[in-house]
């Protein structure tokens, strides 16, 4: 079949869901002239995410204009991910409780001013500002104070790059160079692409002009001193450190943002989780280590299904540099094919038959299929900062629950979603919040 989309992002999944609902898990489908291939079960995620001839990421990658490890070629890739993944280390990520836990805090004081308003807001916007708070002061060493701003043009900026990308590779006719930049789209991409690297770049030139980058200490405290040690240059990296904040913030804002939009809808379930947190951690929550977040359980059941029922990237993709045998298929060389993640996630197969509910108790010992929950992908081309968010997801949601009692009028049917590279509430995060006694 042939597939064009227009423009409008809400549209993108729905018709993917129709497709797998009508074609089963592996079909293909055209995108223009060019063939992209979707499956959607754990065996073919399985077998595609370990094979060696499917490292290299779809070509429609470049179009996001990031040059880290994000979308590097594969041989690139390799050389990247090796010397970047100690920075990601159990140490190094311990050593940002602190910063997690300031700025979480920072979070429930700009929410204090909301609940006694007692009216609904997004709380997106919030949890955004939080991480990216978290992600510059633990990347570059710099206390950004976005939290303390009343607004946040850089988060616009954000989402309108996911935007412009998503829309090019909907449309076959944004894919050549050379016609995508006699667009009206191109044009706001380079400014938006200008102002979104703008800070970084400017508090990376401040540290390498005042010798900040070669002065740290045995234990560099932030990403780019712990990259500053590898034989990386200058230049690859600005390029990491950038595309880590592009990649990094929405997975663990949205994630945070719709836990507690599902907590909300789900007083039962949030009220288990308080009495978790309100037995290991008490109320007035200080000092966080690793130890109290490894007792948090069922918080971490309730991440999980949250994850499950709604992924934040919902689709990965790969180009095929050699035929891979599926048992029932065969994937030939050069194609592009998609891993729905969505509808895995969604599979009564795997998850039983209430699996388009949110219950955090189906992870309570149950021996699922790795492959059938990929929140983070899968393989060695999996997201190398999934720990990272863990931690800082952890500490966000057990500062605003033990402060706070959430509240919405929205149901769980009522949940519009749309995909700008990663999925998103269409109508928003709309909740309520009351201080707790």
């Amino acid at each position: 079949m042939y597939l064009i989309p227009g423009r409008d992002t809400s549209r993108y999944l729905k018709t993917l869901i129709d497709l797998t609902a009508t074609c089963g898990p592996a079909y293909c489908f055209w995108l223009g002239p060019i063939p992209v291939v979707i499956v959607s079960s754990a065996d073919h995620a399985r077998t595609i995410l370990n094979s060696p001839a499917a490292v290299e990421k779809a070509y429609f990658y470049r179009f996001a204009q990031l040059h880290g490890i994000f979308s590097l070629p594969a041989h690139k890739w390799r050389v990247h991910r090796k010397l970047i993944q100690p920075t990601f280390n159990q140490s190094i990520l311990r050593s940002f409780i602190p910063v997690f836990e300031k700025k979480a805090e920072t979070l429930v004081l700009r929410l204090s001013e909301l609940a006694e308003k007692d009216q609904p807001f997004d709380i997106y916007r919030f949890t955004a500002k939080c991480t990216l708070d978290m992600i510059f002061a633990t990347t570059l060493g710099t206390d950004m104070h976005i939290q303390e701003a009343s607004t946040c043009r850089y988060l616009d900026i954000l989402e309108e790059l996911f935007e412009i990308v998503t829309i090019r590779i909907a449309n076959v006719f944004l894919h050549p160079q050379w016609l995508f930049c006699c667009t009206s789209l191109y044009r706001k991409e380079v400014k938006a692409l200008k102002e979104f690297c703008r800070p970084a770049k400017t508090i990376l030139h401040e540290k390498r002009t005042t010798g900040m980058l070669s002065e740290c200490s045995d234990k560099p405290f932030s990403l780019v001193d712990q990259l500053q040690s590898t034989t990386l240059d200058s230049e690859a990296i600005e390029k990491e450190i950038i595309a880590i904040i592009f990649a990094g913030n929405e997975t663990s804002a949205l994630t945070v943002a719709n836990t507690i939009l599902l907590l909300a809808m789900h007083p039962e379930v949030q009220g288990k989780l308080f009495n978790e947190l309100r037995i290991n951690c008490g109320l007035e929550v200080e000092n966080i280590d690793n130890e109290t977040l490894n007792r948090l359980t069922y918080m971490e059941m309730v991440l999980k299904e949250s994850l499950r029922f709604l992924p934040i990237v919902p689709l990965v993709a790969r180009k095929i540099s050699e035929e891979i045998d599926l048992g029932e298929y065969r994937l030939p060389a050069n194609i592009n094919v998609v891993i729905d993640i969505f509808d895995i996630h969604r599979n009564p197969d795997y998850w039983g038959h209430d699996a388009d509910r949110f219950r955090p108790e189906r992870f309570e010992g149950l021996q699922y299929d790795r492959y059938a929950f990929l929140p983070f992908s899968g393989g060695s081309r999996n997201c190398i900062g999934y720990r990272y968010a863990w931690l800082s997801m952890k500490i966000m949601l057990l500062k605003v629950l033990t402060r706070y009692r959430i509240e919405t009028d929205l149901k769980l049917e009522d949940l519009g979603t749309k995909i700008a590279l990663t999925l998103k509430i269409a109508n928003g995060h709309m909740v309520r919040l009351k201080k707790r006694q």
